[in-house]
């Protein structure tokens, strides 16, 4: 009886021992699969030019994010000061020279809307840069619009 219950126990040692070895042996197939898969996307994807391009992509987005903080420290380290009023100033007149550069010509209301400024205080501005000669000023319709002076 004893030697009945050693086989069997024995048996399905046996037993317990090949299906661990099928399925590692599965396990391995399923991995040299996977494997060959990879190799073969990786293989598309360099020949139509996607890593290369993938690539660059990643380089500009690291280029946006270094930008990003340089631009966080500059805003943190500015609310931190209190700025003086020319210091203000002067930064809201570089602002308007850059957005004219950029669209050519604005009004008074859009360069509001764009700097987050009241109409007089953004009128005041514009009024002070064309006194100095660095912007030029169209009437169109009852429009007044601005451009920078080259």
């Amino acid at each position: 009886m004893i030697e009945f219950l050693g086989s069997r126990k024995m048996e399905k040692e046996k037993l317990d021992s090949l299906s661990k070895a099928e399925k590692l042996r599965e396990l391995e197939k399923e991995k040299s699969l996977n494997q060959r898969i990879e190799s073969l996307i990786f293989k598309k994807f360099k020949e139509t030019g996607l890593d290369e391009r993938m690539k660059e992509m990643n380089f500009t987005l690291e280029e946006i994010a270094e930008k990003v903080e340089q631009l966080m420290f500059l805003y943190q380290s500015n609310s931190r000061q209190k700025t003086s009023p020319s210091v203000r100033k002067m930064r809201v007149k570089e602002m308007i020279t850059l957005l004219l550069q950029q669209h050519g010509q604005l009004s008074a209301p859009q360069l509001c809307n764009l700097l987050n400024l009241s109409r007089t205080r953004c009128s005041e501005y514009l009024k002070e840069m064309e006194n100095k000669g660095l912007l030029e000023s169209e009437l169109n319709c009852r429009k007044k619009f601005y451009k920078f002076r080259h």
